[in-house]
């Protein structure tokens, strides 16, 4: 019987859930969420379903994952501004030296690795 309006995964439904919470400031940037047992308890469901929860607030960038610590709410406030050309060419620059002093240094290493004669090995 279908009632013509979407279902969504529990998942996508707790995640809606825990956005809500940080969209209305139930939850504030730096905040910790509870463990997955915590929230699995909490919104009855399963710690799978939490984890999967966990990834969309993640990708979305709702929250951040740090190993071995937690999941903390993300500052949105904070957002990586995109970044500028001259940036970006600043980078590049910096980039192309650090590539071509490598390639420098393995020229020496070769030259260096060469049997006197100049004959390469097999």
């Amino acid at each position: 019987m279908s009632t013509g309006t979407p279902q969504t995964h529990p998942y996508q439904h707790l995640a809606n859930q825990v956005a809500a919470k940080i969209e209305s400031g139930e939850l504030q940037p730096g905040d910790r969420l509870p463990s997955l047992r915590a929230l699995a308890e909490e919104y009855k469901t399963t710690t799978a379903t939490v984890q999967k929860a966990l990834g969309v607030l993640s990708d979305g960038g709702w929250v951040k994952r740090i190993a071995n610590v937690g999941i903390f709410v993300r500052d949105h406030s904070e957002a990586d501004e995109p970044a500028s050309l001259d940036e970006i060419k600043a980078l590049l620059d910096q980039s192309l030296r650090a590539l071509e002093e490598l390639g420098r240094r393995v020229d020496r290493l070769e030259a260096a690795a060469e049997p006197p004669g100049g004959q390469s090995r097999p």
